[in-house]
């Protein structure tokens, strides 16, 4: 039965894997750019921006509208002419009008010039170009949390592999060392010694677990994948290293979205300092009407000989003369914006300009650690291979021995702590130049 329920996980191990989402750096770049929900959000703020330009295009349409009106008087007005001379000079109480009114119009208007509109369209673009720029930077910091998880995942999944190759070594010493005691060739004390590096071990194995399974975790967040997908990362730290060990990129930073994001702003403040002034400039529109009144003592809108049309049409010229000053102020508060803006710029390019220097730097001094663990690692392999020939020939001690090995232990982890170091500085280094 034992047999059976381990073939059974067997089984479906394999199958889990078989099924598992297979992933490299780049994929899970191009996996998080197509399912985070922020960058969904944000495209749909570029096409809301350039939807805009639709609304401009739609204010200079003619603007058209029909109307209808039917009106019964129930009571007619009266009006009165003063000293009327066809009755002597009395006044006279005239009753104007018929009961029915029935009043069918169109009317329409065209805006012909408007000095706001250019400001409005040239807004429009630098709100696009905005809107663009915010999810460019969306990108770039989606890349960078992307790769240092992916980077993370690969970190915690080789220390789980030294932490098995850990727990492994010292059951065998305890094996051997319970062996011995058996035989009355250890003491009981040098055996609880190896059952406590066997449990150290093994809790270290325990947490490393846990470590690797949160990595996977914090990546399938990254990416914006569910939970429950399993996922099987295909490449390593090694392999990835090879691929930036020569890192070589030209400083951009001016193209960096933070900056350009500043550069559209102050485009945008600019624009509408300029806008301001138009406000005052005279507005130009085209306006027709054409209206068929029928006149009736009785409702009968079909009753021939009681509709009369008239329609005209001209030309409208609105002159702001005075607005409180509001268009002055408004000004004022753009241009300080604008200001600002500019501000933020330098100081933009101070900050980054450090960050390149710093990264640089940090980059420098890891491929120097790099260097210096790596040899270490080298070292410490030469030494065990010999620890081993001496401890086979009788020359040296187990504990020895043992120390070797823990030294190689610590070489390993140091040599891949490095790797994984390095990897994060170079795409820091990355995103600092305006590489990523």
């Amino acid at each position: 039965m034992k047999k059976a329920f381990v073939c059974i996980y067997i089984i479906l191990f394999c199958f889990q894997m078989a099924s598992a989402q297979r992933l490299t750096l780049n994929d899970a770049i191009k996996m998080a750019l197509e399912n985070r929900w922020e960058l969904k959000n944000q495209q749909l703020q570029v096409q809301l921006a350039e939807g805009e330009n639709d609304k401009l295009k739609a204010k200079w349409l003619p603007q058209v509208n029909a109307s209808a009106d039917m009106r019964w008087n129930t009571q007619l007005q009266t009006s009165v002419f003063k000293n009327a001379p066809f009755a002597n000079g009395q006044d006279v109480k005239l009753v104007l009008g018929v009961p029915f009114n029935n009043n069918l119009g169109l009317s329409a208007e065209q805006k012909v010039y408007d000095a706001a509109t250019k400001y409005d369209r040239q807004l429009n673009q630098a709100t696009v170009q905005s809107q663009t720029i915010t999810l460019e930077k969306l990108k770039s910091d989606l890349k960078l949390a992307v790769t240092e998880a992916y980077f993370a995942a690969l970190f915690q999944r080789e220390k789980l592999v030294l932490a098995e190759k850990t727990v492994e070594r010292t059951k065998a010493y305890w094996e051997a060392g319970k062996t011995k005691f058996e035989k009355g060739a250890l003491l009981k004390n040098d055996l609880d010694r190896l059952v406590l590096e066997f449990n150290n071990a093994q809790s270290n194995l325990n947490k490393s677990r846990q470590d690797e399974a949160l990595s996977v975790e914090n990546l399938k967040y990254q990416i914006g994948l569910k939970s429950e997908v399993v996922v099987e990362l295909t490449e390593n730290l090694t392999s990835l290293f090879l691929q930036n060990q020569s890192l070589s990129l030209e400083s951009t930073i001016d193209q960096r979205p933070e900056i350009l994001q500043e550069q559209a702003a102050l485009k945008i403040n600019e624009l509408t300092e300029q806008k301001q002034k138009a406000r005052l400039a005279p507005v130009v529109s085209a306006y027709g009407n054409y209206t068929a009144l029928q006149l009736n003592d009785t409702f009968n809108p079909f009753a021939s000989g009681t509709w009369f049309p008239f329609n005209y049409i001209g030309m409208k010229l609105n002159v702001p003369v005075f607005d409180g000053k509001q268009t002055a102020l408004l000004k004022r508060d753009y241009a300080i914006k604008a200001q600002v803006n500019r501000n933020n710029v330098e100081k933009l390019k101070a900050d980054f300009g450090y960050e390149v220097r710093n990264t640089t730097n940090i980059l420098n001094q890891e491929k120097i650690n790099l260097e210096d663990t790596k040899a270490n690692l080298v070292l410490a392999q030469q030494i065990l291979e010999t620890d081993r020939f001496r401890y086979e020939k009788g020359t040296i001690l187990l504990s020895d021995l043992k120390n070797t090995e823990y030294s190689l232990q610590s070489a390993e982890n140091n040599y891949l702590t490095s790797v994984y170091n390095f990897l994060v500085a170079a795409v820091r280094y990355k995103k600092a130049v305006g590489g990523l």
